[in-house]
């Protein structure tokens, strides 16, 4: 999952009761926004640790310990993302209409997409893209086998659309014409669903789904607003929890199927937990 402003989406899980993406890429966005709080790292670690347990059933928690750790030591490596979207202009829009046939607009569409959204992130960049193919191809809606893949992104190297580097071994290709200087007519803000997101500019039956906001296919009649795992979804309320600690009774989402203590329990056992972590550390470290 490409993720535009991680500030937002940091904030929006801190909030969140029901977190669906994998947990090292949401410790991975924490870790970053916590150091940009000014939080030092042994204070990160911890707080990833914690946040983990209460919001993710996975075994092994002593391994995503370690986990939290190794996050939270490069927190400083990169910036925390925020970016409204990546502006696509008009003369990028006419390039890519002068490919053949729809499945390679939209290649070079997502292509472009990713290209410059590198260049957000990393100003020599200059066009590059190190998307596995199989992802590349996922993101454009294009189903096809894999030498069909290598053929299409050989072709329309040959065409002048992509440059290839010249190290033999390196999958990367580079997107010759972006032209931030022409007139901007999409910001796309939503990387989930790219192939769709150009298809729609096209003025295909793409809709964007009311719960979620990814793109997904409309219906003959018009009336569909949902993606297909939202419009089976619907939300139970709250429902009653007793706290294993002191025995209060307090209420959460009925989606939240792992908080087990009230909130002051819970600041009680996060204080010991790290207690019990620094204290697990200095007798490492004392043996070693």
């Amino acid at each position: 999952m490409i993720i535009l402003n991680e500030r937002e989406y940091a904030e929006k899980w801190l909030s969140s009761e029901r977190i669906e993406e994998q947990p090292y890429l949401v410790l991975g966005i924490l870790a970053k926004y916590f150091y940009a709080q000014g939080h030092k790292k042994k204070q990160i670690s911890s707080m990833l640790f914690d946040f983990f347990c209460n919001h993710f059933t996975v075994t092994k928690k002593l391994q995503w310990e370690e986990t939290c750790d190794q996050l939270a030591a490069k927190a400083d490596k990169y910036p925390l993302y925020e970016f409204d979207g990546v502006s696509i202009t008009r003369s990028e829009l006419e390039k890519i209409a002068t490919a053949d046939g729809d499945k390679e607009r939209r290649l070079l569409f997502t292509m472009l997409c990713l290209a410059k959204l590198g260049n957000l992130k990393r100003p020599k960049n200059n066009g590059w893209v190190n998307t596995d193919t199989k992802e590349l191809f996922k993101m454009a809606r294009i189903d096809c086998r894999v030498y069909q893949r290598f053929y299409m992104i050989g072709k329309l190297g040959r065409q002048g659309f992509l440059e290839f580097p010249k190290k033999n071994g390196n999958l990367a290709n580079r997107v010759t014409f972006i032209d931030d200087e022409s007139e901007m007519v999409l910001l796309v803000s939503d990387f989930r669903e790219l192939g769709y997101e150009y298809m729609k500019y096209c003025g295909e039956d793409i809709i964007r789904c009311r719960e979620c906001g990814i793109l997904t296919r409309g219906n003959k009649n018009g009336t569909k607003q949902y993606c297909s795992k939202c419009a089976g979804y619907t939300p139970m309320g709250t429902k009653p929890v007793t706290c294993i600690d002191c025995g209060k009774v307090f209420e959460v989402d009925a989606n939240n199927h792992r908080t087990n203590r009230c909130d002051d329990c819970y600041k009680v056992y996060r204080n010991n937990a790290a207690k019990n972590r620094m204290r697990r550390s200095r007798e490492c470290s004392q043996n070693h």
